[in-house]
């Protein structure tokens, strides 16, 4: 075999032979004292960690594996510090074995799906073990196209959605892209393939009066009516998340600056904090809730069965039905709000840029001129209707003599 060839399982092996020449050959990477790094490789502007493995049959192979996301020296030697561990070496696919699709699913959900918020780690869970029922048994290069489109075939006969449909795909594709950077494969067998075509339904952009409607009749409706209501507001006046805002504590609320920061446990949708500025009913709201808040917990909504624990509230969807139920009303959810926030904050005049880093937008606001830009020109045009040009102390303002008329 030539230097950066590939064995049959996918990993590459160090031969003395000549390199080919359709292939990147490997390079030493030299430190900075123009000194080998022993055990580190480049191949094709990317990092290669090299060890020493015994394969089935008892042989010793020198194998290559990918150190990815590493863009310099100093990280790839990092990544290779932590890659000598013996129990990750042990780990590390050698000559002569392809893992199955199901050996292989099961370890990424337990090293890479580990690191992701827990509702993530649910749904790749679901899709993965799906997955492993339809091409478990397959190693992965005997994983084809064909089994995609027959699976996503599958998947649609049983009355799922096209968005759902394509989630099942990106977490498969997601398992493969990780056999890719161990070099187990060579190409993705989803390569290419056009995601199902989504026809989202333009959500309704409901009233402040069907809110209060249903607030109003929370009362006697669930017996957490109060905190409920709170909660709800909250989402009004911030535009925060469902789960976002059951995570605030009060030290994410600066009253000296007028902010909240949403996001601060590092568990918002793009893992980043924001702040949100206080506007007159966010801050009338925050300080009612600070006078009455309950003085064994740090957070804004605490759990009302926490008991000895501090925990936050779970979930308030339950109140949020038997409210709607109770004012006769169809059930909406609690993204009704934030879409709510954002259209008041268009119509307000506010700048796009504002009220995307308020909601969480990474895109300076183009999400929200593209969804809401029609909101803008309707309120510019009434705007429009309240300007007037009365007569000035009776002087028809529309016949004055133009510069240079004669009188």
């Amino acid at each position: 075999m030539k230097t950066g060839e590939t064995s049959r399982n996918g990993t590459a092996e160090l031969k003395p032979s000549p390199p080919s020449s359709e292939r990147p050959t490997y390079e030493k990477v030299l430190d900075g004292r123009k000194l080998p790094v022993r055990g580190l490789w480049k191949r094709g502007g990317a990092f290669y960690a090299r060890f020493t493995a015994t394969d089935q049959a008892g042989r010793k192979r020198d194998v290559f594996r990918v150190l990815s996301d590493c863009q310099s020296v100093p990280a790839a030697k990092e990544a290779l510090r932590k890659l000598r561990d013996e129990s990750t070496v042990r780990a590390i696919p050698v000559a002569g074995r392809c893992p199955i699709f199901a050996e292989f699913g099961a370890r990424y959900l337990s090293e890479v799906s580990s690191t992701k918020r827990p509702a993530t780690q649910r749904k790749e869970r679901t899709h993965v073990e799906w997955w492993t029922n339809r091409v478990g048994a397959l190693t992965l290069k005997q994983i084809h196209r064909t089994h995609v489109h027959t699976a996503i075939a599958d998947l649609t006969k049983g009355g799922l959605s096209p968005r759902t449909c394509n989630l099942y795909v990106i977490t498969f594709r997601s398992v493969l892209k990780r056999a890719v950077e161990e070099g187990l494969i060579q190409d993705l067998p989803t390569h290419g393939l056009r995601p199902q075509k989504v026809s989202n339904r333009k959500r309704e952009l409901l009233p402040l009066a069907r809110f209060l409607t249903v607030l109003a009749s929370a009362e006697g409706a669930t017996k957490n009516a109060s905190q409920f209501a709170d909660y709800f507001r909250f989402l009004l006046y911030t535009g925060a998340r469902e789960k976002e805002a059951l995570r605030i504590r009060w030290a994410d609320v600066d009253f000296p600056n007028a902010q909240v920061a949403i996001g601060s446990d590092g568990l918002a949708k793009n893992h980043e904090v924001r702040r949100v500025d206080f506007n007159p009913d966010l801050e009338r709201l925050l300080r009612d809730l600070h006078a009455r808040r309950a003085p064994d917990s740090q957070w804004l909504f605490p759990s009302p069965q926490r008991g000895n624990q501090d925990i936050p509230a779970k979930t308030f969807r339950e109140s949020l039905r038997l409210a709607c139920k109770a004012a006769q009303v169809e059930l909406f959810g609690f993204h009704d709000a934030r879409h709510y926030f954002i259209s008041q904050c268009v119509m307000a005049g506010i700048d796009f840029m504002s009220i995307a880093a308020w909601v969480g937008h990474k895109d300076g606001g183009v999400l929200i001129g593209k969804v809401y830009g029609h909101l803008a020109d309707e309120h510019r045009k009434r705007q429009a209707q309240r300007v007037r040009f009365q007569p000035d102390q009776g002087a028809d303002l529309l016949h004055l003599p133009t510069q240079g008329a004669v009188a």
